[in-house]
């Protein structure tokens, strides 16, 4: 094999990887967006399955402060995984609580979103994922 054979082989695998590595970025942010999908279902499962035992709302969503609701959901309050966009990332697992029955996500904020009039459940933040729609569609 001669030089520039050699310098066409690297320069082919260097721009497979300057392909590849953002694709691969992409991936695993819709991974993560995915799997927040996935916590947010189980949330809401969970708030239905404690509304029909409790006859009614937790006063929160956060099973450190609700064990009720802890036990109901099988464990802790899962993560939002989504880590898109960099400078307004909606990743964790606190929990913004607001009272006001018709209140939703009002800005760029992280974890859950919960309204305990409505019994809602959002992502907490009007940012928008990785596919351009804000996070409170879900």
């Amino acid at each position: 094999m001669t030089l520039i054979e050699l310098l066409v082989v690297a320069a082919v695998i260097a721009i497979m990887a300057a392909v590849a590595i953002p694709k691969y970025g992409e991936l695993l942010e819709k991974a993560n967006l995915g799997a927040t999908v996935g916590n947010l279902a189980s949330l809401r499962s969970a708030l239905s399955i404690y509304k029909a035992n409790y006859s009614g709302l937790p006063v929160t969503i956060d099973g450190n402060i609700q064990p009720a609701f802890k036990k109901v959901l099988g464990g802790d309050t899962p993560y939002v995984r989504a880590k898109f966009p960099d400078n307004a990332s909606p990743y964790g697992n606190g929990v913004t609580v607001s009272a006001d029955a018709a209140s939703m996500p009002a800005g760029a904020g992280t974890g859950w979103f919960y309204n305990n009039k409505a019994g809602n459940i959002y992502i907490n933040s009007t940012a928008a994922d990785i596919k351009g729609e804000s996070y409170m569609i879900y």
